[in-house]
């Protein structure tokens, strides 16, 4: 079973990470795969370890929280907390099966999941952009998805017990993300975000590389930043990622982003995003929590000129007050064609 279990890459194998409960593991997926003949090590995750394990018959994904973050052994955490990440995953794929995988199997004493795979051709979308650009199909589908998924949930109670995800959000949410440059008007944005009506669960980390297009299908993955908040969260951090995907074609980003976003309706009253300062200032600073990886890291989209240029406009643009989405894109687009 040593040798079967080997894993692909220069990281922890599934038989290190789970150690004793390895077997129960196995045995969980055995019912939906087969017999197992192959584990590979999943790229993106930062929090847990992911693994795909292919067998005779299928495939599933096994997915394992450890006591310190799976690519930044510097920051502890709590393995139980992959019991907030299943409620999450079987709230949504019940509300919502054609975008989330479902959990197979739940084995809390391993802090581990077992999860159908929504990837068919096994790569995230991350990977694709990677080598090319995003289409106008492709948006098109995004914006529908979430807004899908946050008229499913809008009215949900939190996933966490008490105050946990107020501490989510100031901590991870707007701690990693928005304040994490300490620019005044995204310490704003956060009181502004908070103070909007509709507070409801979002997803937290919706970007490329929690996303899946391939086939035709949309499917959304790795739940573990669910928690309550404003949906326009999550629009300005898919928007963000949409522009840093595209920072060597800017000729694109008007297309993409504006079909998008004239797909998305976020619950509620109309909020019209060609207008929306907020929206843009909180793209701005997800752009800038991704360039500048203070403490989450995120591979390189563009050359570092290019990204440094980006970075420098982007802090330019929050000096000089509130701007429009429109602002921002034409902005983006003139710092990497100058």
């Amino acid at each position: 079973m040593t040798g079967l279990l080997a894993t692909d890459r220069a990281e922890p194998g599934l038989g290190t990470v789970l150690g004793p409960h390895l077997h129960r593991v196995l045995a969980a997926c055995r019912p939906h795969i087969g017999r197992p003949v192959r584990v590979e090590a999943c790229t993106g995750g930062n929090v847990s370890h992911v693994f795909r394990l292919r067998g005779e018959a299928s495939t599933v994904i096994v997915k394992v929280r450890g006591r310190c973050f799976a690519r930044m052994a510097h920051i502890d955490t709590d393995p139980a907390l992959i019991s907030v990440e299943h409620r999450a995953l079987a709230l949504h794929h019940g509300l919502l099966p054609d975008l989330f995988p479902k959990v197979l199997a739940f084995l809390p004493e391993a802090h581990a999941m077992v999860m159908t795979d929504v990837f068919p051709d096994g790569r995230t979308w991350r990977e694709h952009l990677d080598k090319r650009a995003a289409t106008v199909e492709e948006c098109t589908r995004l914006g529908t998805a979430l807004t899908r998924i946050h008229h499913a949930t809008a009215g949900l109670p939190p996933l966490r017990d008490g105050d946990g995800d107020d501490l989510f959000r100031a901590e991870h949410a707007y701690g990693y993300c928005l304040r994490a440059c300490g620019h005044r008007a995204l310490d704003e944005a956060c009181h502004r975000l908070d103070a909007l009506p509709g507070q409801q669960l979002i997803l937290g980390d919706v970007c490329p590389k929690n996303l899946s297009l391939a086939a035709g299908r949309t499917a959304f993955v790795d739940l573990d930043n669910v928690h309550t908040g404003a949906p326009l969260f999550d629009l300005g951090y898919l928007l963000a990622h949409l522009v840093l995907h595209h920072a060597v074609r800017p000729e694109l980003l008007h297309a993409i982003a504006a079909a998008f976003l004239d797909t998305y309706t976020l619950p509620g009253p109309a909020r019209p995003w060609r207008g929306d300062d907020l929206l843009a200032t909180v793209t701005a600073g997800v752009l800038l929590y991704r360039l500048e990886a203070r403490t989450v890291p995120y591979p390189a989209t563009a050359p570092p000129a290019t990204s440094d240029l980006l970075l420098h406009t982007l802090r330019r643009l929050l000096d000089a007050g509130p701007c429009t989405v429109p602002d921002l894109l034409d902005a983006a687009a003139r710092a990497v064609t100058a």
